[in-house]
């Protein structure tokens, strides 16, 4: 029975079993866990692809308006200022630092997330940085160099690829500067120290100006916010003295006289940022400087000689010297030198041009009639040095030859001698090796003859003694052979006359000696 409050009941839906509580929350459990799996997986995940970067800005904390109204980028500055650590999510706004390629998980709830392309610099070009957040700049400064200040940055950014907040900086991208070979960059700083004295055209190193320095031949990455690099060419140039330009003067004797002629110049290195601020360009130096000076020191040295020396090669080439000299020291103080200076044309008038022009021929043939006889005198002499050269040469040559001889011949005989001495000492050492074997074959002798005497001194001794006891030799050489023979006799036949028998007739005693057989008689005799 329902009471009143509690609770209504439904009827079971036909065909389905009833779950109890206890299994209706384990069965709750994992489907909670894959929904909250599916939520991280689906909602709060967010790729970051290569090349691209990820910006977060925090919709939760404390509210932090600009006076536009605008959210301001959480930089460390700020939150150092608010007393914050550096990646506080205490505040609202535009997280300064962005992540790169990669898995992210923030719920979009608390966390706007936008994906935007890495800031990437080219080769062949440089960029500069704007700063988007801080404080406005002062009058007059043109570059943020503070941390909390706004607007471009001193530094710039090379080749490479850069992860940047697109809210925090703005990229701006410009060409390198360079220099060309044969010239020179003068450098202008829009930012630095105020100049000590503004009314210089060239102010001292790091103040804001022209600067003394200049930079070489090359490729620079300058920041156009910080300085400016002007190229001037210091190679040669010239200028024609011709047509309007050329110089027309009066001379001494109040004749008008024409020139025509080329300065080659250059700009000194060390005084180029001078002549780009004084000065100008190269037409601003052909029309203020060379010019000017051309024509006054022209009309000086030229008014100092009469019509008749311009025709003269001397007079001309030392008034030619004397408007270089000038013309170089003037110009050379206002930071322009001057190499060379050329006149190709010097018309005095045409009524005396004629008289003096014969009188010139006439002193240029004289000269060359004197050049012949001093050329005739020199050859004469020519002829007679080398006369006496050759006779020189010939007595030093015969001097050396008997130089040679002799010292060959003082050589031969050193080196006979040389050899005399050597032969001599190995005749002695032969000689007295020769002695010394001599000495040794004669005791080799004396010994081996001792040692044979001994040997048949020593082989005679038992005959001498053997002899001595039979009493005389014939007597033991009797003895000697009948030893011998008797071992070898068997039996006798003989007859009892000859010397054969006489042996054995020695033998026989005399009173038992038989009787005489006259033809003979066989004896036997046995061992």
């Amino acid at each position: 029975m329902r009471r009143p409050g509690d609770p209504p009941t439904y009827p079971a839906a036909p065909g389905l079993p009833r779950l109890s509580p206890a299994v209706a929350l384990v069965l709750l459990v994992p489907a909670l866990l894959l929904l909250a799996g599916a939520y991280v997986w689906f909602v709060q995940r967010i790729e970051v692809p290569a090349g691209k970067v990820l910006v977060l800005v925090n919709r939760t904390g404390a509210e932090l308006k600009t006076e536009a109204g605008e959210q301001v980028v959480l930089h460390p500055a700020l939150l150092a200022k608010l007393g914050e650590p550096e990646g506080s999510k205490r505040y609202k706004g535009i997280v300064y630092d962005v992540l790169a390629e990669g898995r992210y998980f923030y719920d979009p709830f608390f966390w706007r997330r936008e994906v935007v392309d890495a800031v990437v610099i080219e080769q062949g070009e440089i960029g500069i940085l704007i700063r988007r957040y801080g404080d406005p700049l002062p009058p007059g400064k043109v570059v943020a160099t503070e941390p909390h200040e706004r607007g471009p940055l001193a530094d710039v950014l090379t080749p490479a690829r850069y992860n940047l907040n697109p809210y925090a900086y703005h990229v701006v991208r410009v060409k390198p500067t360079y220099v060309s070979e044969g010239h020179i960059g003068v450098q202008t700083l829009f930012s630095g120290a105020d100049p000590v004295n503004p009314n210089r055209y060239v102010v001292n190193d790091g103040e804001r100006g022209v600067q003394a320095e200049v930079l070489p031949p090359g490729m620079y990455y300058n920041n156009p916010f910080v300085r400016r690099i002007v190229e001037i060419d210091v190679r040669s140039h010239t200028i024609d003295l011709v047509d309007r330009d050329a110089i027309h003067f009066p001379s001494n004797d109040s004749f008008d006289i024409l020139l025509e002629g080329t300065v080659e110049y250059a700009i000194r290195q060390d005084k180029a940022p001078y002549v780009m601020m004084a000065i100008g360009d190269h037409n601003d130096i052909k029309e203020k400087i060379i010019m000017p000076y051309a024509k006054s020191f022209s009309r000086i040295e030229g008014s100092k000689l009469a019509a008749r020396e311009f025709i003269s090669g001397e007079a001309r080439t030392a008034f030619q010297q004397r408007v270089f000299e000038g013309l170089r020291q003037q110009c050379y103080a206002q930071g322009i030198e001057i190499r060379a200076v050329l006149f190709r044309r010097i018309e005095p008038p045409k009524a005396i041009a004629g008289p003096i022009s014969d009188r010139q021929v006439a002193e240029q043939q004289v000269r060359q009639y004197e050049n012949e006889i001093t050329l005739a005198r020199s050859q004469a002499r020519l002829v007679e040095q080398e006369e006496l050269q050759k006779q020189n040469q010939e007595t030093g040559l015969a001097r050396r030859d008997v130089v040679t001889m002799l010292m060959e011949a003082q050589q031969a005989k050193t080196v006979a001698l040389l050899n005399a001495r050597q032969k001599l000492e190995v005749a002695r050492l032969e000689l007295e090796a020769a002695t010394e074997n001599a000495a040794a074959l004669r005791a080799r002798g004396q010994a081996d003859a001792e040692v044979a005497r001994l040997a048949y001194a020593a082989e005679a001794r038992p005959l001498a003694d053997a002899v001595s006891a039979f009493g005389d030799g014939e007597t033991y050489a009797q003895f000697f052979f009948f030893q011998r023979l008797a071992p070898a006799l068997k039996s006798v036949l003989a007859s009892t006359d000859g010397p054969f028998a006489d042996i054995f007739r020695a033998l026989t005693p005399t009173s038992d000696a038989p009787a005489k057989n006259t033809r003979g008689t066989a004896a036997r005799a046995s061992d």
